[in-house]
């Protein structure tokens, strides 16, 4: 019984050019927010938080293989060819930029000016730069609706906690 495959790993390191500066965005984007994270997360809060992000990690994910098995963007450069998404983005930036902003916005105008800033700096910043660095193309989709579409998600999302908390309650 053989423990390891050689001829995959030996693949996945040539295929995925971990020589490129790109990777290793992607590796340090992967793991660097949840550093950040865990430094200033309110541990006493730490179980809603994480299902605040969870919740997020999901539905990014869901949403990035959505649109790129339609056809409205695309991954030129992945950390892994196996997979068709942005791995880091939608399990390691957005969710932690989420949760950081969930734990510190605790009124609902604080909170969607918050949601704003974070996806004008998801929409109009990183998705620009991705571009640049031709780790992102953009299809039948724009900035503008990523703009849009944060916010959207933010807002429903931080209602569905404030409706489970407030039912929770009441128990």
């Amino acid at each position: 019984m053989e423990i390891a495959n050689y001829n995959y790993l030996y693949n996945w390191i040539v295929l995925t050019s971990i020589a490129d500066p790109r990777w290793w965005l992607l590796v340090t984007s992967l793991f660097l927010p949840w550093v950040i994270w865990w430094w200033i997360v309110d541990k006493e809060r730490i179980f809603e938080i994480l299902a605040y992000g969870l919740c997020w990690a999901a539905m990014a994910t869901w949403l990035d293989l959505l649109g790129t098995e339609y056809g409205k963007w695309s991954y030129p450069f992945k950390l892994n060819t196996d997979i068709q998404t942005l791995l880091p983005a939608d399990t390691a930036v957005i969710p932690v930029m989420y949760m950081l902003l969930y734990q510190y916005a605790s009124t609902w105008k604080t909170f969607v000016i918050g949601s704003v800033l974070c996806a004008a700096v998801l929409s109009f910043i990183f998705e620009p730069l991705f571009m640049m660095l031709d780790m992102l193309v953009l299809k039948e989709w724009t900035h503008t609706k990523s703009f849009f579409a944060f916010i959207s998600l933010a807002i429903a999302t931080r209602l569905l906690f404030y409706l489970i908390k407030k039912k929770h309650r009441t128990f």
